[in-house]
């Protein structure tokens, strides 16, 4: 693995996932799948004693071949995997066989720079962008409840070494080339220069299920080697953490914008008068119309959020969990899940606050028919008196 040993070559792939919120579910039924390559992936025989097994529930996608790019000499294969829960991830695949050190840690930088396609300058998200736009328009009948969809793509990058020569394990990525697996996973070429607490901090959370394999989750990238037959598995879990950031972020903005919007409306309501009859008031009508949209929306959210607290149950399956967890921890989704929950709980202040004004204006409303009432019966009273 160092560039001193020139024996030393990596065969693999790395894959460049972005994942685009879509602005809604996506009933997969309603999809025109006659207008897609759909591929069909036969059933893995889990034949080995470690082999993991899971059980995934409500997120298994649809794939589709979008064809291949010629990425800066490089031949890329790209699918596309829409997921029932509003996203679509445009998979973008290169292969490496016996490259050294530098090469892979290249390869895995090519997104950060402008790259040539097909003889055009052009960036690499605008690639993965163009695909999408392509794949979202042809499934544009199938996206319910829609909502503002998030700007922003959420990317990650996958380096999934299948053959090492000599063959390293799970031990010599740890300790023996800690830094170059460092420089790996951060597409650092000066990888030497790297402190040993950056180099620690790079390498902090992993699971090695044998000697033979290993999976290192990082922020931006996650090393994968060994466990060859098991590698879309693991890649799975990783995936659908990645997912969830998305899909944290996305409600964030979302909430983000129904608080400042509930913040205008309630502020015009309550610079009126505190007390006043409801009937026909403009103020009282806004106000009734301010809680009803904080009240939808409230549940909007909450739902949305919920589906996606439960993108996965396991039944039994540990180690499978435990890189699920710790690629939630590396990406702090529990902080996300904190801060969605709190502005949650603004909305749902809101809406306690207009529900309070609500209720005063009722029941000012109330005492001004009940004197109306006595009024009327008094003069009644003396009329009749009078007679």
């Amino acid at each position: 693995m160092p560039t001193t040993e020139k024996t030393r070559s990596l065969t693999g792939r790395v894959v460049f996932q972005y994942f685009y919120d879509c602005g809604g579910d996506i009933e997969l039924s309603k999809i025109p799948k006659e207008k897609l390559v759909l591929i069909e992936r036969p059933k893995v025989k889990k034949v080995r004693v470690l082999a993991p097994r899971y059980e995934e529930v409500g997120l298994q996608p649809l794939e589709v071949n979008l064809g291949a790019k010629k990425i800066d000499g490089h031949d890329a294969t790209v699918e596309g995997r829409i997921f029932p829960i509003g996203v679509i991830e445009i998979y973008l695949s290169i292969e490496f066989r016996k490259a050294g050190l530098d090469e892979v840690i290249k390869l895995v930088g090519i997104d950060e720079h402008t790259v040539k396609v097909e003889g055009k300058e052009m960036e690499f998200e605008k690639i993965t962008g163009d695909f999408f736009t392509g794949l979202l328009k042809t499934i544009k009948p199938a996206i319910v409840s829609p909502y503002p969809a998030f700007e922003h793509p959420e990317i990650y990058t996958l380096i999934m070494i299948t053959e090492s020569d000599p063959k390293l394990n799970a031990q010599d990525f740890m300790k023996k080339y800690k830094k170059q697996t460092a420089g790996i996973l951060r597409g650092e070429r000066e990888w030497k220069k790297l402190s040993d607490k950056e180099a620690e901090d790079s390498l902090k959370f992993y699971l090695s299920y044998s000697d033979e394999d290993i999976v290192i989750v990082d922020w931006y990238s996650a090393l994968m080697s060994g466990a060859v037959d098991y590698m879309g598995e693991l890649e799975r879990m990783i995936e659908f953490a990645r997912i969830q950031l998305l899909e944290l972020k996305t409600y964030d903005k979302l909430l983000d914008r129904r608080l400042e919007h509930a913040y205008g409306s309630l502020h015009t309501v309550f610079a009126t008068p505190r007390i006043g009859i409801a009937w026909g008031r403009r103020g009282y009508g806004e106000l009734t119309k301010a809680a009803g949209e904080l009240a939808e929306w409230r549940i909007e959210v909450t739902d949305l959020v919920e589906d996606m607290r439960n993108i996965l149950k396991f039944t039994g399956e540990w180690y499978l969990g435990r890189l699920y967890r710790i690629s939630s921890e590396r990406f702090r989704i529990s902080d996300w899940l904190a801060l969605v929950d709190k502005k949650l709980g603004q909305l749902q202040e809101l809406y306690g606050m207009a529900m309070e004004r609500i209720d005063v204006h009722r029941a000012a409303t109330l005492e001004f028919l009940i004197v109306l009432l006595i009024v009327i019966e008094v003069i009644l009273a003396i009329v009749l008196g009078i007679k």
